[in-house]
């Protein structure tokens, strides 16, 4: 299989620049580093383009190339959005020994249409951290801009459980 093309085309980058605050990018690289070498997953909620909390979500897969995220943590998440008036605004996964630039499974298991992606590589210290909006069989790279701390609550902040390997 061969590399994705990057696209340029779509909507206007402005429409798409997402806003992280600075705890909830900390709490995201904090989850990738502890599960690696395998990859991580979760969800951001918010309104619109601003990201305002962090839900870490269990790789069922438990695969260093995958990540399948646990279906109850995916429900317990969503309900509270629901329940907070939030929507999922990001998906984000580590890619711990690659770019983090989408791959061809990245696109083939897009289940969540235009929601854009962040894709966090540990390769470098500290790791990089990208955002994409994904098609079919293309990619457009997003720009995103930390903001202010989220002041994490109690759920938003709730890592995963340790795991038992």
């Amino acid at each position: 299989m061969s590399e994705p093309e990057s696209s340029s085309s779509g909507p206007q980058e402005s429409e798409l620049s997402l806003e992280i605050p600075a705890d909830i990018v900390a709490a995201m690289v904090d989850h990738c580093l502890r599960d690696s070498p395998l990859e991580c997953c979760g969800i951001l909620g918010g309104t619109g383009t601003r990201i305002s909390s962090f839900h870490p979500l269990r790789n069922i897969a438990a695969s260093q190339t995958r990540y399948n995220a646990d279906p109850q943590d995916l429900i317990k998440a969503y309900v509270w959005l629901r329940e907070n008036g939030r929507e999922i605004a990001a998906i984000y996964h580590s890619h711990p020994r690659w770019e983090a630039v989408p791959s061809v499974v990245d696109l083939l298991e897009n289940h969540y249409g235009p929601v854009p992606r962040i894709i966090v590589s540990l390769l470098t210290d500290p790791p990089d951290v990208r955002a994409w909006r994904l098609e079919p069989d293309s990619y457009l790279e997003i720009p995103w801009t930390l903001a202010e701390p989220a002041g994490l609550g109690p759920f938003e902040a709730l890592q995963q459980p340790p795991r038992t390997d």
